[in-house]
């Protein structure tokens, strides 16, 4: 149960995050619609002073098995506290996350103990007096950084040749792939009595190639097949500091609001 809480917060994060975009950059007012028991409804309504109506449907794009740690990882800022610097990289999508946070911080307090910059550098005694840190190198790479006290959580790397790498119009088909998407897709698309049907994706980063985990690419150049009957995507990733339109068949990058447009959905 509370792991199903705290997908669901992620979640709700993810849906504010999509309607405030959105909205600023529509000029419409954002009217939570999926309240009171309403069965398959889309997340929100889109609204003009004109009396024009629209969908918007926001959801996570994330791997089905890591979605209870992610929620988790959120409730703690992606941040574990310790008294001075690390790094913890996962090996894969998944973890039990109660357990390796706990051997995380027993292999930080031993590595500080015996100025060891990763639990690979411990004496072979130590490690065979804890097993959970041998554990834990299975798990993920704990290392040392010069950065502010607390262990940064961080998901696995996708290793990639950048020449080979998708382009990302293929990479937002592939999400179609997952099982939860095309079930959103679908609610947007059978939305009635709306003019304009939005989709809002969030991926988080196991679902990026690496070369977008940053928003340091340029707008895709093709619209992705399998998203008929929706009149616009729109994607935003934690790293990006823009979000990403599809509209008529054409991409283009838009920058976050200013600070002062801070419209929430009614």
């Amino acid at each position: 149960m509370r792991q199903n809480r705290l997908v669901s917060e992620l979640a709700a994060r993810a849906e504010q995050i999509g309607a405030h975009l959105v909205g600023y950059a529509l000029d419409a007012t954002v009217i939570k619609f999926d309240t009171e028991g309403r069965q398959s409804a889309v997340d929100f309504l889109l609204e003009w002073p004109n009396g024009r109506r629209g969908a918007l449907e926001v959801t996570l794009v994330t791997q089905p098995e890591s979605a209870a740690w992610q929620g988790m990882a959120t409730k703690e800022h992606w941040r574990w506290p310790a008294s001075s610097g690390w790094e913890f990289r996962l090996a894969g999508p998944n973890m039990p996350y109660h357990r390796t946070r706990r051997g995380v911080l027993s292999a930080v307090a031993l590595c500080d103990e015996w100025s060891a910059d990763s639990p690979a550098a411990l004496s072979r005694e130590v490690l065979h007096r804890n097993p959970e840190v041998v554990w834990l190198t299975e798990v993920g790479d704990l290392r040392r950084t010069s950065g502010k006290a607390g262990v940064v959580l961080l998901p696995e790397v996708h290793a990639e040749f950048i020449e080979a790498s998708p382009d990302f119009t293929s990479v937002l088909e592939g999400w179609l792939q997952l099982p939860h998407v095309p079930r959103h897709v679908e609610k947007v698309r059978s939305a009635v009595a709306v003019a304009e049907r939005h989709l809002f994706l969030v991926p988080v980063d196991e679902v990026l190639p690496g070369r977008f985990f940053t928003d340091d690419f340029p707008a895709p150049t093709r619209s992705p097949e399998g998203f008929g009957g929706v009149d616009a995507i729109w994607v935003w990733s934690n790293y990006w500091h823009r979000y990403l339109t599809c509209r008529g068949g054409t991409w283009r990058w838009l920058d976050f609001p200013p600070k002062a447009a801070t419209q929430q959905p009614d």
